[in-house]
């Protein structure tokens, strides 16, 4: 599969052309996977897009801990 830039996958998203499912799997390997291993302890269905939405929820509840904590 061939991978699109942050940029790119942000403005599709914004512009509703793709879901938080199309970002997660056309933004790098190691996203997709982590998604994948999230919905599978989380007990969801990958395939649904408020799958989507929770992993992106929970990653960007991750990243703003770390911005608070001085880690990012």
């Amino acid at each position: 599969m061939k991978y699109e830039p942050e940029e790119k996958l942000i403005e599709n998203v914004q512009s509703g052309e793709y879901g938080w499912k199309e970002y997660i799997t056309r933004h790098s390997r190691e996203l997709a996977q982590e998604y994948e291993w999230y919905c599978h302890r989380q007990g969801l269905d990958p395939n649904l897009e408020e799958s989507a939405v929770n992993f992106m929820e929970m990653k960007n509840a991750l990243l703003d801990e770390a911005l608070e904590n001085g880690n990012a």
